[in-house]
């Protein structure tokens, strides 16, 4: 029934519908960084904020190297696993390598994302990626098209395992459009809780404030964090490769076959349905 009303709502008032889902969502998602020491309330502050923080020396060149080493192994030995979209993906990287499963296990990520999330929160999995040169009519770096993640807030960490610059696929993102929502759809003539975008859409935001393009390059060893309800893309690499690493955070509430399903194929599928079932 619930569904049947909110489907006329969406239909007769997409902004009504959006409202409420926005109240729902605040709700039941309230932040509280006061338990946090000063350093990762800083951290999250900023992310609230911009949409995104960029720390560098978060792993050190040798952490990096191994884990770029342990990619390509696996790309070679475990192709089962390996999915191919703009880039080569492994979703559930951790369960192959030991080096990998040190981000996956990070306590300060862990902790960020669940605070930043404002529910019980868990990293899923990790995906490990290489993109490389795709050609001079590449449309698309990793990801895909300009998107958002999530209409509502959602965390997400990323590092760099390679030195990363505008040529080699860098994260980019319209700053503080987690935040400007509203403004941005007049701008750009977009739907409410709209999450793909063309790149004219994004050039008319571009075109109201140039400062907002944000290109994150960084050394090897530079994490991202981000609210992936901003919209964001990777570049299409004009030459060279990049390796990177992402932590998947997910509400446990979300886990489920609709998931994994949608990740498909996991390394261990069993493994994440459980983290659902834990405290």
């Amino acid at each position: 029934m619930f569904r049947k009303i909110a489907k006329k709502i969406l239909t007769k008032s997409p902004k009504a519908y959006t409202a409420i889902h926005n109240n729902n969502f605040e709700r039941t998602h309230k932040q509280d960084f006061s338990k946090l020491d000063k350093k990762s309330m800083d951290i999250l502050l900023e992310v609230k904020k911009n949409g995104y923080v960029v720390i560098s020396n978060f792993f050190n060149k040798e952490q990096c190297q191994k884990c770029i080493d342990d990619i390509d192994d696996m790309f070679k030995n475990n192709k089962e696993f390996v999915q191919k979209q703009e880039d080569l993906r492994i979703f559930g990287a951790e369960e192959l390598s030991e080096n990998i499963k040190t981000f996956f296990d990070h306590s300060l990520l862990n902790k960020l994302a669940e605070t930043y999330n404002g529910v019980p929160t868990c990293c899923a999995f990790t995906l490990a990626g290489r993109i490389e040169t795709l050609g001079k009519d590449a449309q698309y770096g990793s990801g895909g098209p300009w998107h958002r993640d999530s209409y509502f807030r959602q965390f997400k960490s990323m590092i760099y395992l390679n030195d990363v610059d505008e040529n080699n696929g860098p994260f980019q993102l319209i700053h503080q459009s987690h935040e400007t929502k509203d403004h941005d759809r007049k701008i750009a003539e977009l739907e409410h809780m709209q999450s793909s975008f063309l790149q004219e859409k994004v050039d008319k935001i571009i075109k109201n404030n140039s400062n907002r393009l944000k290109t994150l390059t960084g050394k090897a060893g530079t994490l991202v964090l981000v609210d992936t309800s901003i919209i964001h893309r990777g570049i299409p690499v004009k030459n060279g490769i990049r390796y990177a690493l992402t932590n998947y955070f997910f509400e446990k509430s979300q886990i489920n076959s609709h998931l994994i399903e949608h990740f498909s194929p996991l390394v261990s599928p069993e493994k994440v349905l459980n983290m659902s079932k834990t405290e």
